[in-house]
């Protein structure tokens, strides 16, 4: 909201609506164009009786100074959090198996953080169900491990990806590739063991 319709009036939040119709008369009164002669003062009067009006017209009905007070008390989300409200709501339609409808909040989670590695994988982790999304979510999982190429899970779920689909020749060069980067790592060692002799 660009203005302060209490400040606009001279009253507070608290004030009644006769307190605020009272402010009305009174400004309405000093401000009526017909009181100047001047053009110039007469359009600046116009302008001011306008916003004056606009004013006393939100705050004198009830439910639309609920509404307006509301909106004067909306905190204003930064980008980081919004995208993470998306990104759980998208997790709840999930949940409820509204797979398309999860899908579009990933992808908004996505646009407003796009190097966020856990919005990446689980969208690609959603659309890898879906056979026709497959290669969508090589992708993404591609895109996660030039994000941070240090984090085992963009290649656990592209090796996963592979193997559940035969390719596990494409599935051992994903976990190779990792275990030079995380020689140690547990998971990737027992998934690379499970497809290396296959």
């Amino acid at each position: 909201m660009v203005d302060d319709y209490y400040k606009i009036l001279g009253t507070h939040k608290t004030a009644s609506v006769g307190e605020i119709k009272k402010a009305y008369l009174q400004m309405a009164r000093d401000n009526h164009p017909d009181r100047f002669k001047d053009p110039a003062e007469r359009k600046e009067a116009d302008r001011r009786f306008q916003l004056i009006t606009e004013a006393f017209n939100q705050l004198r009905d009830e439910k639309s100074r609920q509404e307006y007070d509301r909106s004067l008390t909306k905190e204003v989300k930064s980008p980081e959090a919004e995208a993470r409200l998306y990104f759980k709501n998208a997790e709840l339609r999930e949940q409820s198996e509204e797979y398309d409808s999860a899908l579009k909040l990933y992808f908004e989670a996505m646009r407003m953080q796009p190097s966020n590695v856990e919005y990446i994988l689980a969208a690609g982790r959603l659309m890898a169900k879906d056979k026709s999304k497959q290669r969508q979510a090589v992708d993404l999982f591609n895109r996660a491990m030039a994000i941070d190429p240090t984090s085992p899970e963009p290649h656990l779920e592209l090796g996963a990806l592979y193997s559940r689909t035969g390719m596990l020749v494409r599935a051992r060069r994903v976990y190779e590739s990792a275990l030079k980067q995380m020689p140690n790592h547990p998971e990737l060692k027992r998934r690379f063991a499970q497809v290396k002799d296959k």
